[in-house]
C-alpha cells in the first residue's frame, strides 16, 4: 500500500465525521454572530465542535474546585543555565522546578488525562499530515526545544493539514501546528520560534496557574481551540465562528492567553530556542509576518489567523521581541545557514504531500531548490511518470557524495516510494534497510521499511520494527495501523493455522488502538470483543497456554477503552 493510500486510510474515519449538521449550525449562530456573517454552509460537524466547548466548560467547573490547594503548592522558579555563546547578561530563564513541575501528583495525572482527551479529539475530527518524514523532522525540533525547559517529553505532536497559520499547546504536553505555519515560515528558526512559544506556555503552566476565573476561562478556551482547529480543516470561517464564540463566552475573564502570558511565553520561548541552537531573531521576524497577514486580513474584512486570535499579537509585543532579540549575539553566516537545506526539504515535502503545488510550480522551483527537485520526483512517482522520476534521480546520483548525503534519508525514502508505486517492494526494502542501519532510532525509517517488508511478505520483520514505536508512543496511530496490516498479511500468508489465528486476533487488537486514539470508542470495543471471542475459542485447543496471556491483555485493553470513553473533562 503506497503512502498516499495510507494517508487516505488514516483520514477516512476522520473525514466521515466532517458532515454538515444544520441544527448545530443554527445553535452556533446564536452563540457566535460572526458565523452568520460569513457562511451559509460548511463541511464540518459543528455539533462535535460544540461538544468540545461544552466538555471544556465542565472541565473548568470541576477543576476550579481544587484550585486553591494547587495554588498553595506552587514551587519557586529556578534560573536556567545558558550556553556559552549567549550574551554575558542574558535575562533569567524563570522556569518551574523541574522535579515536580510545580504541580501535585493529582494535577499531573489530571493533565495527562486531559492531554490524552485532547489527542483523541484532534485525531478524530481533523485531517492530519501523516507523512512520517515530515513528522520526524518537526518532532526532532520540538523535542529539542522541549528538553530545554521541561523534564517530561511532550505527550504528542500533531501536524494538521490546514493552510492557515496556527499552533497550539494543551495541558499534558500536546503540541500541534498547521502545515500552513510551515509554509508561512521562511526558515527552520522561524518555525522553531512558534514551537518554542508553545513549549513556554506549557512549561510556565499558563493553563494551570492563576485564579479560579482564569482557570475557567483558559479551560473553556481549550474546548474552543480544539473546536476551531477541527473546523479550520475544511472551513476557515466556521473555525473563526467557533473560536470567536468561545472567546465571547469568556471575554469577561480573559482571552485564550492574557497579555502577560504572551509576553512571558515570548521571553521564555526566545531563551528556549536560543539554548536549543536556533536564531532568536527569527521570533520577531515571524511575528512581523503574522502582523502583516493580520493587517491584510483586516483590510480585506477577513478573519484573523487562528494563532493571532488565540495569542493576541500587539505592536508592543512585536517591539519587545525585536528589542529582546538584539541582546543576543549575532550568529555567524554558517550558523544562520545550518538548517537551510533541511527547511528547503521540509517546505517542499509539505507542498508535495499536501498537494499544494502544481507541476508547473514544482518544475520552476526545482531549478533552484533541491527540496523542490525531490518533491517533483515524488510527484512524478505518484503520477506514475516513472521515466521522469528516474531521470531526475539519475541527475541527483551524479552529484558529489557529500552533497547527496546532505539529502538523506529523504533521498532514499523518495526513491523507495517511487519503487513502491511500481510494486517493487523488495527493492524498496533494500534501500530503506541501508538507511535504517545508519539511523536505527528514526521513526520514519521504521515505518517506511515496515510497509515495504509487509508488502514483500516479511510481516514478522515488520512487526519487530513497529512494536517499539507503540511502546514509546502509545498514541502513534500510523504505527498501530502498520501493525494491523502486518498481522493481516501474516494471517493470510503463513502456513501455520495456529499462527494465522493469533495474527488475526492481534490485527483486531491493533485496529482497536487506532480506533481508540481517534475517539471511535464503540468501534474499538467491537474490535476487542471480536478478538476476545476468537481468543476464548483457543482456550479449548492446544493453544490454551498462548490464549491465557492474550486474553488478559484484551481484557485490560477493553478496560482502557471504557475508561477513555467515560472520561469527561
Amino acid at each position: 500500500m503506497s503512502h498516499s493510500n495510507r494517508q487516505s486510510m488514516l483520514d477516512r474515519a476522520t473525514m466521515k465525521q466532517l458532515n454538515t449538521d444544520k441544527t448545530a449550525k443554527r445553535t452556533l449562530e446564536v452563540i457566535s454572530p460572526f458565523y452568520s456573517q460569513k457562511r451559509t454552509g460548511g463541511a464540518i460537524s459543528v455539533a462535535s465542535a460544540l461538544k468540545l466547548v461544552a466538555s471544556a466548560t465542565l472541565l473548568a467547573v470541576t477543576t476550579a474546585a481544587n484550585s486553591n490547594d494547587s495554588n498553595n503548592n506552587n514551587s519557586q522558579a529556578t534560573p536556567f543555565a545558558y550556553n556559552s555563546w549567549q550574551s554575558q547578561n542574558p535575562e533569567e530563564l524563570s522556569l518551574p522546578n523541574l522535579r515536580g513541575q510545580g504541580l501535585s501528583f493529582a494535577e499531573q495525572y489530571q493533565n495527562k488525562l486531559l492531554g490524552e482527551w485532547s489527542l483523541r479529539n484532534v485525531n478524530g475530527r481533523i485531517k492530519m499530515e501523516h507523512d512520517p518524514w515530515i513528522h520526524e523532522t518537526v518532532k526532532d525540533m520540538t523535542w529539542r526545544l522541549n528538553a530545554q525547559a521541561r523534564q517530561q517529553a511532550p505527550m504528542g505532536l500533531v501536524i494538521i493539514d490546514s493552510p492557515s497559520i496556527n499552533a497550539f499547546a494543551a495541558p499534558g504536553g500536546v503540541i500541534g501546528l498547521n502545515t500552513g505555519t510551515i509554509l508561512a515560515a521562511s526558515s527552520m528558526d522561524e518555525l522553531a520560534s512558534v514551537v518554542a512559544h508553545e513549549v513556554a506556555h506549557i512549561s510556565q503552566h499558563h493553563y494551570e496557574n492563576g485564579a479560579d476565573e482564569r482557570k475557567k476561562a483558559l479551560l473553556m478556551q481549550i474546548g474552543g481551540m480544539l473546536a476551531a482547529i477541527a473546523a479550520s480543516a475544511v472551513d476557515s470561517d466556521a473555525a473563526a465562528a467557533v473560536m470567536m464564540g468561545s472567546q465571547t463566552a469568556t471575554m469577561n475573564s480573559s482571552m485564550a492567553f492574557s497579555r502577560s502570558n504572551e509576553r512571558e511565553a515570548d521571553r521564555v520561548g526566545m531563551q528556549i530556542m536560543t539554548q536549543a541552537g536556533y536564531d532568536p531573531r527569527a521570533m520577531p521576524r515571524f511575528f512581523a509576518t503574522m502582523n502583516q497577514q493580520s493587517q491584510l486580513n483586516q483590510v480585506e474584512n477577513r478573519f484573523l489567523p487562528s494563532f493571532v486570535r488565540s495569542h493576541p499579537l500587539s505592536n508592543e509585543r512585536l517591539s519587545e521581541s525585536q528589542s529582546r532579540a538584539q541582546h543576543y549575539p549575532s550568529l555567524s553566516l554558517n550558523q544562520q545557514q545550518r538548517y537551510q537545506t533541511l527547511f528547503d526539504l521540509l517546505y517542499w515535502r509539505v507542498q508535495s504531500t499536501g498537494q499544494h503545488a502544481s507541476e508547473t510550480v514544482l518544475t520552476t522551483a526545482a531549478k533552484n531548490s533541491v527540496g523542490a527537485k525531490l518533491a517533483l520526483m515524488h510527484w512524478y512517482g505518484e503520477q506514475q511518470r516513472f521515466e521522469d522520476a528516474e531521470e531526475m534521480l539519475a541527475e541527483i546520483k551524479a552529484w558529489p557524495a557529500a552533497r547527496r548525503q546532505g539529502l538523506e534519508p529523504l533521498l532514499s525514502i523518495t526513491h523507495s516510494q517511487i519503487l513502491s508505486e511500481q510494486g517493487k517492494w523488495a527493492q524498496a526494502a533494500d534501500i530503506l534497510e541501508s538507511q535504517q542501519r545508519l539511523y536505527p532510532e528514526r521513526r520514519d525509517l521504521r515505518l517506511y521499511l515496515a510497509e515495504a517488508l509487509t508488502n514483500s511478505n516479511q510481516p514478522v520483520k515488520a512487526q519487530a520494527l513497529l512494536k517499539p514505536l507503540t511502546e514509546q508512543q502509545p498514541s502513534d496511530r500510523y504505527a498501530w495501523q502498520s501493525l494491523q496490516l502486518a498481522n493481516e498479511k501474516l494471517a493470510k500468508t503463513t502456513a501455520s493455522p495456529e499462527l494465522a489465528k493469533i495474527a488475526t486476533i492481534n490485527a483486531l487488537r491493533y485496529r482497536s488502538h487506532d480506533q481508540l486514539w481517534s475517539g471511535r470508542f464503540d468501534r474499538a470495543l467491537t474490535s476487542l470483543t471480536q478478538a476476545k471471542q476468537l481468543t476464548e475459542k483457543l482456550q479449548n485447543t492446544a493453544q490454551a497456554s498462548s490464549a491465557r496471556p492474550l486474553l488478559a491483555n484484551i481484557n485490560a485493553e477493553i478496560k482502557a477503552v471504557k475508561t477513555a470513553k467515560d472520561f469527561e473533562p
